[in-house]
């Protein structure tokens, strides 16, 4: 198959890190306008060679990247795309529920099923913990996640948060879950 979900390694962080910039920038940059100076490439780099080293084989944590073995004549492997997943650490998560941290996909590899794949295998890893429920917060002004995430069988699940973006501004954002079982 030209392409694959596999563990993320620590030589992945540049690109995971990369990819989590320029999806922040296209999708909330626009309305933080301090945003692309307040998000630190080397800090984000450094942040995502953390999650990696955390992330152990049989644990409860996995980053995943999607490559695209496609990319033209000798295709290289490249990381298009990303997921992180682990226990839903909120207080009302209760048992068995998991958390998709992040999932991201390069913009120029966006509608490629990239997105699915990662989302399938984040999912898998979750089950293979023993969840029974997965949950990922989106912005409020995320259309096309809540779109992506509605047709891959998540919903609101009623909870909601703030938080302050490194730009300052606050970004409002609503948890969608899904069952696994």
């Amino acid at each position: 198959m030209p392409n694959t979900v596999r563990p993320a390694a620590p030589f992945d962080a540049p690109a995971l890190a990369a990819i989590h910039r320029a999806n922040w920038l296209t999708l909330i940059g626009p309305d933080l306008p301090g945003l692309e100076a307040a998000l630190d490439g080397a800090a984000l780099t450094q942040g995502w060679g953390n999650a990696i080293g955390l992330a152990a084989a049989d644990g409860p944590y996995a980053v995943l990247a999607a490559t695209d073995r496609a990319a033209g004549p000798g295709g290289d492997g490249r990381v298009v795309g990303f997921a992180a997943v682990g226990p839903l650490l909120d207080p009302d998560g209760g048992r068995g529920a998991a958390e998709l941290v992040a999932l991201w996909v390069a913009p120029a590899s966006q509608r490629s099923g990239h997105g699915s794949r990662l989302l399938a295998s984040a999912a898998g890893h979750a089950r293979r913990q023993g969840a029974t429920r997965l949950s990922h917060w989106v912005a409020r002004q995320d259309v096309l996640r809540q779109r992506f995430l509605r047709s891959a069988g998540f919903a609101p699940d009623g909870a909601e948060r703030s938080w302050q973006a490194p730009a300052g501004e606050i970004v409002d954002e609503a948890r969608w879950s899904a069952r696994l079982d």
